[in-house]
């Protein structure tokens, strides 16, 4: 009986470290890839955004939205 507590004890301890060490490699990747799109990709400023609403994003939204409504209208 004191073997099988035994190695219930070190399959706690493992499962611990197993756990920590996991929630170590997880948070450290995240900050890498954070710190990574940070460091390489090109800030935006407020005028480029504007642009990228409206001249982009609205027409591909309204496409968008004219499709859904005609393919609900023609499956009626």
């Amino acid at each position: 009986m004191t073997e099988f507590l035994e190695i219930n004890n070190v399959g706690r301890v493992f499962g611990i470290t197993i756990g920590i060490f996991s929630t170590l490699v997880k948070t450290y990747l995240f900050l890498f890839i954070s710190i990574t799109t940070r460091w390489t990709l090109p800030r935006l400023r407020m005028d480029q955004l504007l642009n990228l609403g409206w001249k982009f994003l609205l027409p591909i939204s309204l496409g968008n939205l004219l499709l859904t409504t005609s393919s609900q209208l023609l499956s009626l």
